[in-house]
């Protein structure tokens, strides 16, 4: 409304039919691209105007369509397709503003790959390793790979995949790895091709809405890893020590982001020591399937 010189405040029904009356005799858009387009700027990290607008043009709903019709295109090419994903536009971005052609955004991101936390970026690979890091293929590049993983966040499967595969009963909550758990099963059952293309293109609206407490996320990280891992890898060697490196290197992490937000209480390394222990002291249970430490101590509200 504010965009359109319109008080938005409103004390009656009539009042509020008022404002939509004007803001329709102000504008073609149909109101379910206004509404998100005032949610968008309700949740925007910036309120400059022009960055906004750069958001709202690469968020725009109509956007969906067009990586939808992309997707399927991937799917139509090849019937063995089960899985496709799509690029997140920020991570182009990142990689085009902080890594590429600089020095210290490519020693960053070669101590990140050696950490092995969350995500690796390397030439064009899209596997899964033992640390439970996904790779993606460097962003800014076109690519086109078969995938041992696909993220649930902007993935699409064929739905008949779930009528021989699914998401890990013993999760009582879902907020850690399931995606890992469920798309690399395809992968290892062979159940067909997964693709990660950097053709689709979208882009994630961050939120807190719905988020776990600090506390109950890192201690999920830890139960929930560690019963991954048991599921999905061989547990040779090599394998344990590149699953018990990225441990250490999350507790390092861990300290830096406690020294960063100045925490001096220590709370955060209090739960990721408290987190490891509950883990080593239930590791029998937890790899056959037996989560209950970890329900117990964080039952469902």
């Amino acid at each position: 409304a504010y965009e359109f010189n319109i008080n938005p405040y409103f004390n009656s029904y009539s009042e509020y039919q008022r404002i939509l009356n004007e803001i329709k005799s102000k504008t073609q858009k149909p109101f379910y691209e206004l509404s998100y387009e005032a949610w968008l700027w309700n949740n925007s990290v910036t309120h400059d105007e022009l960055e906004f607008k750069k958001r709202v043009e690469s968020s725009d709903p109509k956007c969906l369509n067009v990586f939808f019709e992309k997707v399927s295109d991937v799917f139509e090419s090849d019937s063995n397709v089960v899985g496709v994903q799509g690029l997140h536009r920020a991570l182009v971005e990142n990689y085009e503003t902080n890594i590429r052609n600089k020095f210290f955004g490519n020693i960053l991101i070669a101590v990140e790959n050696f950490l092995e936390q969350a995500f690796i970026i390397k030439d064009k690979n899209a596997t899964l390793r033992p640390s439970l890091a996904v790779t993606h293929p460097i962003p800014d590049i076109d690519f086109f790979e078969e995938s041992q993983w696909i993220s649930t966040c902007a993935g699409v499967f064929k739905k008949d995949l779930f009528k021989k595969i699914e998401f890990p009963k013993q999760f009582v909550k879902y907020s850690w790895n399931e995606y890992v758990f469920f798309s690399h099963n395809i992968y290892k059952m062979q159940l067909g091709k997964m693709i990660y293309t950097s053709e689709p293109k979208y882009r994630n609206i961050p939120t807190n809405d719905g988020r776990l407490p600090i506390k109950e996320l890192v201690y999920m990280a830890e139960v929930y890893d560690l019963y991954v891992f048991n599921n999905l890898f061989n547990r040779n060697l090599k394998e344990r020590i590149i699953f018990l490196k990225s441990r250490l290197a999350r507790l390092l992490i861990y300290f830096w982001r406690t020294i960063k937000t100045r925490q001096y209480n220590l709370a955060l390394m209090r739960n990721a020591f408290g987190a490891l222990y509950l883990t080593f002291k239930n590791r029998n249970d937890i790899k056959k399937g037996n989560l209950k430490c970890y329900n117990d101590l964080f039952p469902l509200d």
